[in-house]
């Protein structure tokens, strides 16, 4: 907290500066980067940026904790002092948008001493960039957007398919399941079938891996192809179970904001779609969806599994989405003779 002359002096400073005709986006948010030495777990600090409306970044402070309120306004007034070199003269603006209504609450009684006016903003397109911006100078590649960027998806979906994913984890499939034991799968019933193979037998990488084609599952069988080759012959999506570095910080953020908890700390779920290349792209829609039926299938197909070994099946479950209820055929093993 601020000593209390100090702020005293520094509010009397910024009271004399001028009043511009500027508008500023303001977040107090987790950085979109890790940081951490070889020796220590990598970890988000905390960000605190101040962008104007002629896309300047006035201020940008990165702290290892989250800032108090007090501190919070500090970083205001000193915004308004003394302005990042190329942002402009030091000024207060006419108006502050920020993106959580819980610091307009703080924040609008002492702006107001000042003439600055304190407005929430659900979307702050600006800021939103800057944030982008740095994200992929730091990452040197794409960004890859969060699951609730893609249109149609809602959070009561994502909330749902990250506790079947949990649950998934949980159950830990790979005890009894591996290569050997591929899944049909047709959800709704009836509509074209997916092949389904649960990861981490190998105790390597754990998770879902999902072909369109029975083919491209086949393919995956062929000891004479090597992995490279393999990846750009066959089309498949995945749920992989990493650590939280490996997630969006979309779909982190997201997390934060919701209270969805991962099964461990080494358990967060990534959804993906390969590419020809190997790499790990967005899911569409449709994938997102239809992994949220399969999951949901699989997981209330696994007590069986686990009394009874694995054995041959063919059945329609009804599961539940957030749809309502809908039915999965499922058939295992998907095919009777691995080979092409």
């Amino acid at each position: 907290m601020l000593r209390k002359m100090n702020k005293e002096q520094l509010l009397k400073k910024v009271k004399r500066l001028k009043q511009r005709d500027d508008q500023w986006e303001v977040s107090f948010c987790r950085a979109r980067a890790w940081i951490g030495k070889d020796d220590e777990r990598p970890y988000r600090p905390h960000l605190a940026l101040v962008v104007s409306r002629k896309e300047k970044i006035v201020r940008a402070d990165i702290t290892d904790n989250a800032l108090s309120a007090d501190l919070r306004f500090e970083t205001l007034l000193q915004a308004m002092r003394r302005p990042m070199l190329g942002s402009g003269r030091a000024r207060r603006p006419q108006v502050i948008y920020l993106d959580n209504p819980d610091d307009v609450t703080a924040l609008s009684p002492q702006l107001a001493e000042l003439g600055v006016r304190c407005e929430y903003r659900h979307a702050l397109p600006i800021l939103k960039d800057a944030l982008y911006s740095m994200e992929q100078t730091m990452r040197k590649g794409a960004i890859i957007p969060g699951l609730l960027s893609v249109s149609g998806v809602t959070v009561p979906l994502v909330e749902h398919l990250y506790r079947l994913a949990a649950d998934f984890y949980r159950a830990m499939p790979w005890r009894c399941l591996d290569d050997r034991h591929p899944f049909e799968i047709r959800y709704p019933a009836g509509s074209r079938p997916r092949y389904a193979v649960v990861m981490g037998n190998g105790g390597q990488v754990y998770g879902l891996a999902v072909y369109d084609k029975l083919d491209d599952l086949r393919l995956m069988f062929r000891e004479d192809i090597p992995p490279e080759q393999m990846v750009t012959m066959t089309s498949w999506m995945a749920l992989f179970f990493e650590e939280a570095q490996a997630m969006t910080f979309d779909d982190l953020d997201a997390m934060e904001k919701y209270g969805w908890q991962a099964a461990t700390e080494y358990a967060y779920p990534v959804f993906g779609r390969t590419t020809p290349d190997g790499k790990i792209v967005q899911p569409p829609k449709a994938d997102i969806f239809w992994m949220e039926g399969a999951l949901a299938a699989v997981l209330d197909y696994l007590p069986e599994c686990k009394r009874h070994g694995f054995t041959p099946v063919e059945t329609t479950l009804s599961v539940k989405t957030i749809g309502g209820e809908v039915e999965v055929y499922l058939r295992a093993p998907a095919i009777d003779k691995y080979a092409v």
